[in-house]
């Protein structure tokens, strides 16, 4: 009955305890420098799950940390790089959690140590809170104060008031748009496809014109006043001609020349002595006897 009994006990503290009386998981091993009064049996978490147990806790002497041992289940496989930081639940105890590394395909072997972080408190990180959450309440308090001024300010009303007026003006706006939609698009386009119609029976009358016919014809006027041209020049550079004699003797020029001075002198002694060259008389006769006389 004794070794009955001590056997009970034990199975029985190995079950509060959190324990597996077969144990089949494997062993990894934690520094880290304060566990914050975490018991043996707490729970090892990954991502929120449960993978193992807190199994020992051993104080080094010459590096003044503590050495935690951990039992996790052989199925989950620890990345190179995971790291472990504690928590404390706002009423439970503390816990260790794993922070994976980046490659799965690379993991520890059981036996390796995992690099600890400090435990993360909810209520000292609560607490560091408070004094921002106090600089902010006066912030909101301030900002609650100008809100309400603002909105007992009475040109709020009178903003509003002016708003209903534009919308109204708005609306009258837009019902005129759509009076111009129905009404006056519809004529606008059918007279614009009247003139695209026209546009378009112009164009076929240009395109059946015959273009290369009147270049054609262009290009021989052009060849023929090109050759009267050359003809002309051609003429004035020649003394073999009227035309060429004109250009180029100068016994002509001074022949006209002096044919014009003749003539002014004839038009200037005209001028002066009419009577010379014209007789108007009703007594032709008896003039005609004096001046025969003298």
């Amino acid at each position: 009955m004794a070794v009955l009994s001590a056997i009970i006990i034990y199975v029985g503290i190995i079950f509060l305890k959190g324990l597996k009386l077969f144990n089949d998981e494997v062993s990894y091993f934690v520094e880290i420098a304060n566990v914050q009064g975490m018991p043996t049996a707490s729970d090892v978490r990954a991502n929120g799950l449960k993978i193992g147990t807190v199994k020992a806790i051993n104080f080094n002497s010459d590096r003044q940390n503590l050495t935690v041992e951990i039992t996790i289940n052989p199925n989950f496989k620890i990345p190179q790089g995971t790291s472990v930081y504690m928590t404390k639940e706002m009423l439970g105890s503390a816990m260790m959690n794993l922070r994976l590394g980046p490659d799965p395909t690379d993991v520890l072997q059981p036996g390796d140590t995992i690099k600890g972080s400090p435990m993360v408190d909810l209520m000292t990180e609560a607490g560091n809170l408070l004094p921002k959450v106090e600089s902010m309440l006066t912030k909101v308090d301030s900002i609650l104060g100008a809100v309400n001024t603002i909105a007992n300010n009475p040109a709020i009303e009178t903003s509003l008031d002016n708003m209903a007026a534009v919308s109204s003006d708005l609306r009258v706006t837009t019902q005129r748009i759509n009076g111009l939609l129905g009404k006056d698009v519809p004529q606008l386009m059918a007279k614009t496809n009247v003139i695209c119609t026209n546009l378009e029976t112009t164009t076929n009358a240009i395109s059946e014109i015959d273009v290369a016919g009147m270049a054609r014809k262009a290009d021989a006027t052009l060849s023929g006043v090109q050759e009267m041209t050359f003809k002309i020049n051609t003429a004035m550079n020649s003394k073999d001609n009227s035309l060429g004699m004109l250009m180029n003797d100068n016994s002509i020029a001074l022949h006209v020349d002096s044919t014009l001075q003749n003539s002014s002198r004839l038009l200037e002694d005209l001028r002066l002595h009419p009577k010379r060259y014209v007789h108007f008389s009703l007594f032709g006769r008896k003039d005609k006897e004096k001046d025969t006389k003298k």
